[in-house]
């Protein structure tokens, strides 16, 4: 086999699949969530009225886990995941849209940006 043609043959190995070249990565779309564009007030609303640093009453929530930063929230991304997205049970009152749940789900996958 002429070695040009194993050339080609290689080189159509690296090309991406219709599927890969159709969709670009979650995080990279140029539409990713970030703190400042929606994860912070989602923070507020949602989860800094039991468990801000300042809260007037945090009923019941441990006072080590505050999210009133990016840090302390990256901090706690595995907790926010599991309490959030997998168990469901934060914020106990409920409140939070399948629309925000997806948001929170982006949010954490792509890194806490």
């Amino acid at each position: 086999m002429p070695l040009t043609l194993v050339l080609l043959l290689l080189s159509a190995c690296d090309e991406p699949t219709p599927a890969e070249s159709a969709a670009p990565p979650l995080c990279e779309t140029g539409l990713d969530v970030t703190w400042d564009g929606w994860a912070a007030g989602f923070m507020l609303s949602q989860c800094q009225p039991c468990h801000a640093s300042a809260a007037p009453n945090r009923y019941g929530a441990p006072t080590s886990i505050t999210f009133d930063t990016l840090e302390e929230c990256r901090a706690q991304a595995g907790a926010i995941e599991d309490a959030v997205l997998t168990r469901g049970s934060m914020p106990p009152a409920g409140g939070i849209t399948e629309d925000e749940r997806a948001l929170l789900a982006r949010w954490l996958e792509c890194g806490l940006p």
